[in-house]
Protein backbone atom coordinates (compact mmCIF):
# COMPACT_ATOMS: atom_id res chain seq x y z
CA UNK A 1 0.00 0.00 0.00
CA UNK A 2 1.25 3.80 -0.49
CA UNK A 3 -0.67 6.99 -0.32
CA UNK A 4 -0.62 10.60 -0.64
CA UNK A 5 -1.78 13.37 1.23
CA UNK A 6 -3.42 16.50 -1.01
CA UNK A 7 -4.13 19.06 0.95
CA UNK A 8 -7.04 17.83 3.44
CA UNK A 9 -7.38 14.35 1.52
CA UNK A 10 -5.92 11.44 0.85
CA UNK A 11 -4.78 8.60 -2.44
CA UNK A 12 -4.28 5.49 -1.72
CA UNK A 13 -3.18 2.58 -3.55
CA UNK A 14 -3.47 -1.15 -2.38
CA UNK A 15 -1.65 -3.50 -4.06
CA UNK A 16 -2.14 -7.01 -5.25
CA UNK A 17 -2.81 -9.69 -3.14
CA UNK A 18 -3.08 -7.12 0.27
CA UNK A 19 -5.75 -7.12 2.80
CA UNK A 20 -8.26 -4.47 1.89
CA UNK A 21 -9.51 -4.35 5.79
CA UNK A 22 -6.39 -4.74 7.08
CA UNK A 23 -4.20 -1.92 4.53
CA UNK A 24 -6.98 0.12 5.41
CA UNK A 25 -6.86 0.14 9.36
CA UNK A 26 -3.18 0.15 9.27
CA UNK A 27 -3.35 3.34 6.76
CA UNK A 28 -5.66 5.11 9.73
CA UNK A 29 -3.74 4.19 12.63
CA UNK A 30 -0.94 5.46 11.25
CA UNK A 31 -2.44 8.59 9.92
CA UNK A 32 -4.17 9.17 13.47
CA UNK A 33 -7.66 9.59 11.90
CA UNK A 34 -10.76 8.70 13.61
CA UNK A 35 -13.51 9.87 10.72
CA UNK A 36 -13.75 10.09 7.16
CA UNK A 37 -15.28 8.80 3.60
CA UNK A 38 -14.01 6.89 1.42
CA UNK A 39 -14.79 5.32 -2.30
CA UNK A 40 -12.86 3.79 -4.63
CA UNK A 41 -12.13 1.48 -7.57
CA UNK A 42 -10.24 -1.43 -8.50
CA UNK A 43 -10.70 -5.20 -8.33
CA UNK A 44 -11.18 -7.39 -5.72
CA UNK A 45 -11.12 -11.65 -4.39
CA UNK A 46 -11.72 -13.64 -1.64
CA UNK A 47 -14.82 -11.26 -0.99
CA UNK A 48 -17.15 -11.55 1.53
CA UNK A 49 -20.41 -9.97 1.17
CA UNK A 50 -23.36 -9.55 3.14
CA UNK A 51 -27.12 -8.68 3.09
CA UNK A 52 -28.31 -8.10 6.34
CA UNK A 53 -32.36 -9.13 7.93
CA UNK A 54 -33.87 -6.41 10.27
CA UNK A 55 -36.07 -8.75 11.52
CA UNK A 56 -33.87 -11.41 12.51
CA UNK A 57 -31.08 -9.13 13.43
CA UNK A 58 -28.47 -11.19 11.17
CA UNK A 59 -26.63 -11.12 8.06
CA UNK A 60 -26.71 -13.85 5.04
CA UNK A 61 -23.12 -14.21 3.98
CA UNK A 62 -21.65 -15.14 0.83
CA UNK A 63 -18.01 -15.95 -0.68
CA UNK A 64 -17.05 -14.81 -4.00
CA UNK A 65 -13.99 -16.19 -4.81
CA UNK A 66 -13.20 -15.18 -8.23
CA UNK A 67 -11.20 -11.69 -9.18
CA UNK A 68 -14.25 -9.58 -9.87
CA UNK A 69 -14.42 -5.95 -10.87
CA UNK A 70 -14.38 -3.35 -7.89
CA UNK A 71 -17.57 -0.87 -9.84
CA UNK A 72 -18.19 0.86 -6.56
CA UNK A 73 -16.40 1.20 -3.15
CA UNK A 74 -18.43 3.73 -0.54
CA UNK A 75 -17.96 3.79 3.39
CA UNK A 76 -17.21 5.69 6.39
CA UNK A 77 -14.17 5.33 8.78
CA UNK A 78 -15.55 5.66 12.65
CA UNK A 79 -14.31 4.31 16.08
CA UNK A 80 -15.28 0.76 17.33
CA UNK A 81 -14.09 -0.62 21.01
CA UNK A 82 -10.85 2.28 20.70
CA UNK A 83 -9.61 1.05 17.18
CA UNK A 84 -10.53 2.39 13.18
CA UNK A 85 -13.75 0.18 12.09
CA UNK A 86 -14.36 0.74 8.42
CA UNK A 87 -18.03 0.15 7.39
CA UNK A 88 -18.02 -0.37 4.03
CA UNK A 89 -21.02 -1.07 0.80
CA UNK A 90 -19.80 -2.63 -2.64
CA UNK A 91 -20.64 -3.42 -6.05
CA UNK A 92 -19.01 -6.02 -8.02
CA UNK A 93 -19.12 -7.20 -11.16
CA UNK A 94 -18.30 -10.54 -12.63
CA UNK A 95 -16.54 -11.63 -15.76
CA UNK A 96 -20.23 -12.42 -17.23
CA UNK A 97 -21.20 -8.85 -16.66
CA UNK A 98 -23.50 -9.47 -14.06
CA UNK A 99 -23.36 -6.76 -10.73
CA UNK A 100 -23.77 -8.15 -7.25
CA UNK A 101 -23.33 -6.18 -3.87
CA UNK A 102 -23.68 -5.45 -0.54
CA UNK A 103 -21.59 -5.23 2.63
CA UNK A 104 -17.90 -6.02 2.67
CA UNK A 105 -17.11 -8.08 5.32
CA UNK A 106 -13.65 -8.86 3.87
CA UNK A 107 -11.90 -9.21 0.34
CA UNK A 108 -8.25 -9.33 -0.85
CA UNK A 109 -7.06 -7.08 -3.78
CA UNK A 110 -6.92 -8.95 -7.07
CA UNK A 111 -5.26 -6.61 -9.61
CA UNK A 112 -5.29 -2.89 -7.34
CA UNK A 113 -7.64 -0.16 -5.22
CA UNK A 114 -7.81 2.82 -5.52
CA UNK A 115 -9.66 4.89 -3.13
CA UNK A 116 -10.05 8.76 -2.52
CA UNK A 117 -10.10 9.49 1.71
CA UNK A 118 -11.58 12.26 3.21
CA UNK A 119 -11.12 12.26 6.71
CA UNK A 120 -13.45 14.67 9.38
CA UNK A 121 -12.39 16.60 11.47
CA UNK A 122 -14.69 14.88 14.19
CA UNK A 123 -14.71 11.44 16.52
CA UNK A 124 -17.07 9.68 15.42
CA UNK A 125 -18.18 6.47 17.52
CA UNK A 126 -19.67 3.59 16.70
CA UNK A 127 -21.77 1.97 19.54
CA UNK A 128 -24.42 -1.34 20.12
CA UNK A 129 -27.94 -0.13 19.06
CA UNK A 130 -30.27 -3.00 20.65
CA UNK A 131 -33.31 -2.38 18.08
CA UNK A 132 -31.61 -2.20 15.10
CA UNK A 133 -28.97 -5.00 16.04
CA UNK A 134 -25.56 -3.29 15.36
CA UNK A 135 -23.44 -0.84 16.14
CA UNK A 136 -24.03 2.31 14.86
CA UNK A 137 -22.21 5.86 14.54
CA UNK A 138 -22.92 8.21 17.58
CA UNK A 139 -22.10 11.49 17.01
CA UNK A 140 -19.84 13.02 20.00
CA UNK A 141 -20.31 16.45 21.04
CA UNK A 142 -23.98 16.66 20.20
Amino acid sequence: MEYLKDQNRYFIRIDKDEDLFKSLEAFAEKEKLKAGHLSGIGALKDTELGFYHLHSKTYDKKMFNDEAELLSLDGNLSILDGKPFFHIHTVLGGSDFNCYGGHLFSAKVAVTCEINFRPLEMDILRKPNSEIGLNLIQFCGI
